[in-house]
C-alpha cells in the first residue's frame, strides 16, 4: 500500500506492510517529462528513507535535481556531482553530491534498472562508511 512522507512519496515495493525495500520518488518534482526506460531508485531500509526524507525538506531543489539524473543516468558520471567510488570495497557503487555537504550513495544494478540507495545525508565526518553486506540483487530479494 502506498505511503506518503512529506518531501516525497514513498511507495512499498509489494504490498506487505513489513516490505524492508522502499521505493523513492522526488519531492514535488516539476519535470513531468516522459523517461524512457527509466530507473527505480529504492530505499535499502528506513533509515536511509528517512535520511532521503530529510535531505528532501532542507534541499528540496537538489534532491530534485538528484532524483531526476538517476531516474535517467544511474551509471553516467556527472562532473562535480555523481561518480563512481574508488576501492575494492566499493566497486560497483556510485555517490551523488547532493549539496555541499550531503550525499547519496547507491548501488545501480542493470539488469533490473534499480538503484539501491544504501546512504543519505550528511557527508559522514569519518569517510564513505562502507556498503551494507550482502546487499543483495533486488530480483535475489525475498518480497
Amino acid at each position: 500500500m502506498p505511503a506518503n512522507h512529506e518531501g516525497g512519496e514513498v511507495k512499498w515495493l509489494d504490498e506487505t506492510e513489513d516490505s524492508p525495500s522502499l521505493e523513492v520518488t522526488a519531492p514535488h518534482s516539476e519535470d513531468n517529462e516522459p523517461i524512457e526506460n527509466p530507473w527505480t531508485l529504492v530505499a535499502q531500509n528506513r533509515q536511509v528513507l528517512k535520511g532521503w526524507t530529510r535531505l528532501s525538506r532542507s534541499t528540496q531543489q537538489n534532491v530534485v535535481h538528484c532524483y531526476d539524473w538517476l531516474r535517467r543516468h544511474a551509471t553516467e558520471r556527472k562532473p562535480g556531482r555523481c561518480y563512481a567510488l574508488k576501492g575494492q570495497s566499493y566497486a560497483g557503487h556510485w555517490c551523488y553530491e547532493i549539496g555541499a555537504g550531503d550525499r547519496v550513495y547507491y548501488r545501480p544494478e542493470e539488469a533490473s534498472r534499480t538503484a539501491v540507495i544504501w546512504y543519505a545525508g550528511a557527508h559522514p565526518k569519518d569517510g564513505i562508511p562502507p556498503p551494507p553486506k550482502p546487499l543483495a540483487p533486488i530480483s535475489q530479494r525475498s518480497r
